[in-house]
């Protein structure tokens, strides 16, 4: 058994598809194919079920993935340790983040970070709020950008960065486009784009509509900002947005400010407890000293 057989193992029960953990691991599929063969074989077997659109892990396969990824950890953190006493740090960090960032330019961050570590390699994956919890109790991410809508599960560290205003984007000509603040009760009956369920903004939409007993029609569902102020600017609705959404490039669009305004904190996190290797040590202690010294 081979630790290059445990990776590819990983890689397809991740993708659920040849192909794609194929082009992951920079491999043909027929190497790819042959080894998890080769795995299944030695182990006397099957660990996945194949099927033209998809594969999926046997009951067996989920008992041997799980300890795949046990000593693929292992011997990360033991190539880790070795690098740090070596007084180099190298490694991999994998980071999650929202679009919206408020003040945190987390491109610009990302490219510093890599500049002061070049022998660190970031992966870098996008999604909501719920995402990223769900990846970080994966252990997928080390860390990841998030708007915070309410208490964090217990388990998740932060750290807060900045915050962002969420703004009501509203179309030129809509009858509620004034400058003047917006009180949420004043949406009760109004048609909504919003962004779909497990995003910090949607938390916090749903949460200030019911303080205002306002009643609200979603019509439309997305995780794509450009394309929610796409369908905004269009007149097919109005959106709770990051300010920073509401001012990308593009179209005009009205952004009224809610009355009592609404401000997420824009927060690093990580899981509570966890041994963290020298690269995601660093980052951690990299981002976090930046946001202490403004």
């Amino acid at each position: 058994m081979e630790l290059r057989q445990l990776r590819y193992l990983d890689a397809v029960a991740r993708h659920r598809h040849f192909t794609r953990a194929a082009e992951e691991l920079h491999v043909a599929q027929s190497a790819l194919s042959a080894q998890i063969r080769k795995l299944e074989a030695e182990l006397g077997v099957p660990l996945l079920e194949r099927t033209t659109r998809s594969v999926e892990l046997t009951e067996t396969g989920e008992v041997v993935l799980a300890r795949a990824r046990n000593a693929l950890a292992e011997a990360q953190a033991l190539r880790d340790e070795v690098e740090e006493l070596r007084g180099l740090v190298r490694g991999t960090v994998a980071v999650g983040a929202l679009r919206p960032a408020g003040e945190v330019n987390v491109p610009a961050l990302l490219a510093e970070f890599k500049r002061r570590h070049p022998g660190i390699e970031i992966q870098f994956r996008e999604g909501t709020v719920g995402d990223m919890i769900e990846h970080l109790g994966a252990d997928e991410l080390d860390a990841a950008f998030a708007l915070e809508a309410g208490p964090w599960p217990e388990g998740i560290e932060c750290a807060q960065l900045s915050a962002e205003e969420l703004v009501v984007a509203v179309a030129p000509g809509h009858p509620l486009a004034e400058e003047r603040p917006l009180r949420v009760r004043e949406l009760d009956g109004a048609e909504l784009i919003a962004f779909r369920e497990g995003s910090a903004v949607r938390r916090a939409m749903d949460e200030a509509l019911e303080r205002a007993g306002a009643s609200a029609r979603v019509l439309l569902e997305g995780s794509n900002e450009t394309l929610v102020r796409a369908l905004v600017v269009e007149g097919l609705g109005l959106a709770f947005v990051p300010r920073t959404v509401a001012e990308l490039p593009g179209a005009p669009l009205v952004a009224r400010s809610l009355d009592p305004p609404i401000h997420l904190p824009v927060c690093l996190i990580w899981r509570a407890g966890r041994a963290q290797t020298p690269a995601a040590r660093a980052f951690l202690d990299f981002v976090t000293e930046r946001a202490a010294a403004g």
